[in-house]
């Protein structure tokens, strides 16, 4: 014969009854109860409830909320069933209170702890007597172990968890009922770049709204950054690569090179130094000293000119020139830019003499000249100087003197007339 334990809402001579915990909110589900059968294995849980409605079970075991209204026994279960029509709700759950029950039961002794402290005979009669959570009675050895009733069920209320029973009995909440009805986390968000908005569900979240959240949380492509030899999603959207990949082909392990004093990545992994500091502490910047008249890098970076220019220009020795003048014979300009290099060659083309009114209405022109150089004017003879004081023409009086054969540049003519001589500088340009 099929023998049944049925927990009740009402005491029946067939059947007991669990203590039902039903939610104090304003929209409590009555009539639920769940019906325990003990008369072979496997031990079977069945809610229903005493209405015409739809309803929704929710075990506390961790499969998904759905419309199975059976399950297997398990220790310290609970079963939220709802009205899918109205929304009320109520939850139910195990309690380790004797009610007491009938049917035969095997006389075999096989002791066991009920969850209330008490031994029986065997699980039947446990069972029997409505405790449906229970342990061995006996050691490895077959000695009898002493029986502790269990912790009442307690429940304390967790932020981000909800209500948990903390194992002690000494939790806030002597009912699930009543932890659940006040714990309530005030829904809030935080905004992840990638995924959007999200409740923490901890209530300590940045936003208060969902909608103050979307407004500022915008959510950006991925995008990527070379940073250090390494791919960054900088979360701004701005990234330099759009794919991870392009910044991998891309992204090549930092080296440094040694410019002009200064440490430069040449963005090719190829670079002299392998780190920023050992390529500073290598890296000496140019600087220039001038010693006997030459610029030269001392390599210490602390030369006495930042630049080569500088040194150039404060290091060279102005080298004495000449220029010949018609009126005060050869003088040095001091810039090192005279024609003649020596004095004695200025004054070998230069010989300034006294110049008369006749000399001085002497005509040369072309100036420069090119294949022709004409002389309007009354002369004994001409004589023709380069730079360097060597003669490189002679010519008797003639109005048209042949200059073809000399080559491009600066010379000096001198007039003889007289015993007197004038000199006039003239250009050959071909």
């Amino acid at each position: 014969m099929k023998k049944i334990y049925t927990l009740l809402l009402a005491a029946l001579l067939i059947t007991s009854i669990t203590n039902v915990s039903a939610q104090t909110a304003p929209c409590t589900l009555v009539g639920g109860v769940v019906t325990v059968t003990y008369s072979a294995p496997p031990i079977m849980m069945n809610a229903t409830v005493n209405g015409m409605s739809q309803y929704t079970y929710g075990w506390n075991d961790g499969t998904p909320v759905g419309s199975s209204n059976q399950k297997t026994f398990y220790s310290g279960w609970c079963v939220t069933i709802t009205d899918i029509i109205s929304g009320c709700d109520t939850t139910i759950c195990e309690s380790c209170i004797p009610t007491g029950g009938i049917g035969p039961c095997p006389m075999i002794y096989m002791p066991v702890c009920g969850c209330d402290g008490n031994i029986y005979n065997n699980d039947c009669i446990a069972m029997q007597n409505g405790i449906f959570t229970y342990t061995s009675a006996l050691d490895s050895n077959g000695n009898l172990l002493p029986c502790f009733p269990s912790a009442t069920p307690s429940w304390d209320c967790t932020p981000g968890q909800g209500c948990t029973d903390p194992g002690t009995g000494n939790g806030a909440y002597t009912t699930l009922a009543d932890c659940q009805a006040n714990c309530t986390v005030t829904p809030t968000w935080d905004c992840n770049p990638i995924t959007g908005c999200f409740d923490p569900g901890t209530g300590l979240g940045a936003y208060s709204s969902q909608a103050a959240c979307v407004s500022a949380c915008s959510i950006v492509s991925p995008s990527w950054d070379c940073i250090n030899g390494a791919c960054v999603d900088p979360l701004t959207g701005q990234g330099t690569y759009s794919t991870y990949n392009a910044c991998a082909v891309a992204c090549v392990t930092p080296t440094w090179d040694c410019v002009n004093g200064v440490c430069v990545d040449p963005l090719t992994g190829n670079g002299q130094y392998s780190t920023l500091s050992f390529c500073q502490s290598n890296c000496i910047p140019p600087s220039w000293d001038c010693v006997n008249d030459f610029c030269f890098d001392p390599g210490t970076g602390n030369g006495a000119y930042a630049t080569q220019g500088a040194c150039d220009t404060a290091c060279t020795i102005i080298l004495p020139s000449w220029d010949c003048t018609l009126l005060q014979g050869c003088i040095d300009p001091g810039t090192g830019q005279g024609v003649y290099s020596s004095l004695s060659a200025c004054d070998s083309a230069c010989s300034a003499t006294d110049i008369n009114e006749e000399i001085m209405n002497i005509k040369i022109y072309p100036n420069p000249a090119k294949n022709t150089l004409r002389i309007n004017g009354v002369y004994s003879s001409a004589t023709i100087y380069d730079v360097f004081g060597k003669v490189v023409l002679n010519s008797d009086y003639q109005n048209n003197i042949d200059v073809a054969e000399l080559n491009n540049g600066i010379y000096f003519i001198h007039i003889h007339i007289n015993n007197k001589t004038a000199v006039k500088r003239i250009a050959i340009a071909k």
